[in-house]
């Protein structure tokens, strides 16, 4: 044995032990209460995280879309309406679904984003191409409802798309 890997072989043990006496004495220090000694404290912040939009809302808010700008006449329509629709309202939104069909306007692709779930209500930006390539983006109320998906569109919201598309 060499003077070099008996010098090493001590350096090594003394350095594994005072790493080993270290770590004893602050485990022992943060536990005590001696003078001089930092004692962490939990910290608990009563900010909430922000939550990205639940991924479940965004597949029946679409469904409920494409339902309303879907072929056939908006009487049968009535279930994705908060209230239903009127035989007045139903005859204005099937003639202004017709002139816009008319137009080359149909199908309409649509985008939510910005999904905000206020509970009773959720708002989302709508963001519907026509077939000619002209977007429009409005924010738009659902509220659940018994339409097949789950969602209804709010009566403002539908009358508000309805000026639009008029």
């Amino acid at each position: 044995m060499t003077l070099k890997t008996l010098v090493t072989g001590v350096a090594a043990a003394a350095l594994v032990g005072g790493a080993a006496a270290g770590v004893t004495s602050i485990a022992f220090s943060a536990g005590s209460s001696a003078p001089g000694a930092v004692a962490v404290q939990p910290v608990v912040w009563d900010i909430p995280m922000p939550q990205a939009p639940p991924a479940q809302l965004e597949a029946p808010l679409l469904q409920t879309l494409h339902a309303l700008a879907g072929g056939g006449s908006f009487v049968g329509k009535g279930s994705y309406i908060q209230g239903g629709i009127g035989r007045i309202e139903g005859i204005a939104a099937d003639q202004a679904y017709n002139r816009a069909a008319a137009e080359g306007k149909f199908p309409l692709t649509f985008n939510v984003a910005n999904i905000d779930d206020a509970g009773a209500v959720v708002s989302a930006d709508v963001t519907a191409t026509s077939a000619l390539g002209t977007t429009t983006t409005q924010n738009v109320q659902f509220v659940p409802g018994p339409s097949p998906s789950g969602w209804q569109i709010s009566k403002e919201s539908a009358l508000s798309l309805l000026s639009a598309a008029g």
